[in-house]
Order: C-alpha cells, then sequence, then structure tokens
C-alpha cells in the first residue's frame, strides 16, 4: 500500500507518517501541521494491509475518507 500516495490525495500543506506492525494489527501515524503547532493521529489499519489491486480500491478510499475526517483540521493547499 502506497501511504504516501493516499495522504497526497489530502493536498497537505505538510505532513509526516509512519506505518508500523504492532500486538493490535497495523497501525498508521500521521502528524500534520494545523493553525499555530501539529496534529498527530493514529489509525488502526488491521492485520492486513490494502493493496495496489483493484480488488483493494474500496479499502483504499475507506482510508481516505478516515484520514480526511480525522486531519479536516490540518492546513491544506485547498
Amino acid at each position: 500500500m502506497a501511504v504516501e500516495s493516499l495522504l497526497e490525495r489530502l493536498d497537505l500543506d505538510a505532513f509526516i507518517f509512519a506505518v508500523e506492525h504492532t500486538p493490535r494489527g497495523w497501525e498508521l501515524r500521521v502528524e500534520c501541521a494545523i493553525e499555530g503547532g501539529w496534529q498527530a493521529e493514529t489509525i488502526l489499519l488491521g492485520e492486513e494491509l490494502p493493496g495496489p489491486g483493484p480488488e483493494d480500491a474500496p479499502l483504499r478510499e475507506r482510508l481516505v475518507h478516515q484520514l480526511r475526517d480525522k486531519l479536516a483540521a490540518c492546513k491544506s493547499h485547498a
């Protein structure tokens, strides 16, 4: 899964991220610029990461919507 390309679709001004496997499953931690600082969010992705193929497109879209909701306060180019 190309997490960076999914995050780029949000058109954020600045962000950093990490994907790591934890006892709870795969987690995505994103930090993004907000007015006056940074916001951090962690999203549990589960045991399997969505792949690049068409069969995982719905999972990727769901993740983009979830990221958009959680990172709504982040500064963007829009």
